[in-house]
């Protein structure tokens, strides 16, 4: 089939099939994706659009003559350096920093997403978890772009939220505008807390070689990223030191105290499991590991701190008194 150029006006179906594909790759392959899924793209009326390139950071389908359809963070293999500071911190607060491409802010590129700016139209991010991996965000929209800064604002909206913007019409631009604005700010603090353990989540199981730090179970699906440091505490820093990669059955555990960890990283269980008997379950799942000795990565930025330990240890001994 020839190509079908679309209008800047007639591209929401377009973003809406894009929308669509990755909701069908996170439901099947979970919500961070390999390149190989997205590289092949998506179709829409036939034809075949692409997401994103490797080579480009700010990325519109040849098909489209819009604004930008997605923007990409990447992490680089071995030592290679971060080419731009993008979503460096910022992400933790539920709003996340891109910076544009190069030192022009008027290149093709960028005017893509000042376009994306001016029309409010929702793109997708591809937020890079380790390499040739993302976990794609979608809608997206750029909340500020500010060229003097080579920076924009990126934040993300709900399903309800396109809801009602199409139900808000013309208005959003005038009398609406300070109202939109609040419920960005509403929905922005919304999402903090899912986008915050996602990206907690692949960088510990990263660290740990995507195994269970006590039974070293390997499968992924079944791993999860545990803070030694609630994450509900004030000082519970979303960092690979504050976590442990912990399979559902031993998370448990370790929330609910029922196992600690020392300091220097041997297993302790509490008298409920330690003092237990005749169940192979329990045998096999917990006594089995008691004085054992978690595994640690072995790069050193990458191991719990030993302070942290001590403090959730200390609340397993008042616990199990």
């Amino acid at each position: 089939m020839s190509s079908s150029f679309l209008s800047a006006d007639n591209e929401m179906p377009v973003r809406l099939a894009a929308f669509q594909r990755l909701e069908a790759l996170t439901r099947l392959h979970g919500p961070e994706l390999d390149w190989e899924l997205l590289r092949p793209g998506f179709v829409f009326r036939g034809e075949t659009y692409l997401f994103a390139t490797r080579a480009k950071g700010i990325f519109r389908p040849r098909q489209m003559r819009g604004s930008a359809l997605s923007i990409k963070t990447i992490v680089p293999r071995g030592n290679r350096e971060v080419p731009y500071d993008d979503a460096a911190e910022d992400s933790y607060k539920g709003i996340f920093t891109y910076r544009l491409e190069g030192q022009d802010p008027r290149n093709h590129a960028n005017q893509l997403l000042e376009q994306a700016y001016r029309q409010q139209t929702p793109l997708i991010y591809f937020l890079g978890t380790r390499p040739g991996r993302y976990k794609p965000l979608w809608p997206m929209y750029i909340a500020d772009f500010n060229p003097q800064d080579l920076k924009c604002k990126v934040v993300k909206l709900g399903t309800d939220d396109l809801s009602w913007m199409a139900a808000s019409g013309p208005a959003l631009h005038d009398a609406e505008a300070g109202a939109d604005f609040i419920r960005r700010q509403y929905v922005t603090v919304q999402t903090k807390k899912r986008l915050h353990q996602a990206l907690f989540r692949a960088r510990v199981l990263h660290a740990y070689e995507r195994r269970c730090a006590v039974c070293l179970l390997p499968h992924e699906p079944l791993l999860h990223a545990a803070h030694i440091r609630p994450d509900s505490d004030e000082l519970g820093e979303a960092t690979v030191q504050n976590g442990l990669a912990l399979c559902l059955l031993h998370h448990g555990a370790f929330d609910a105290d029922l196992m600690g960890i020392q300091p220097d990283g041997h297993i302790e269980l509490s008298p409920t499991l330690r003092e237990a008997r005749g169940t192979p379950m329990n045998e096999c799942a917990f006594q089995a590991f008691a004085g054992k000795r978690i595994y640690i990565p072995n790069r050193q930025e990458h191991q719990p701190s030993a302070q942290f330990l001590e403090e959730r240890y200390h609340r397993f001994l008042q616990q199990a008194a």
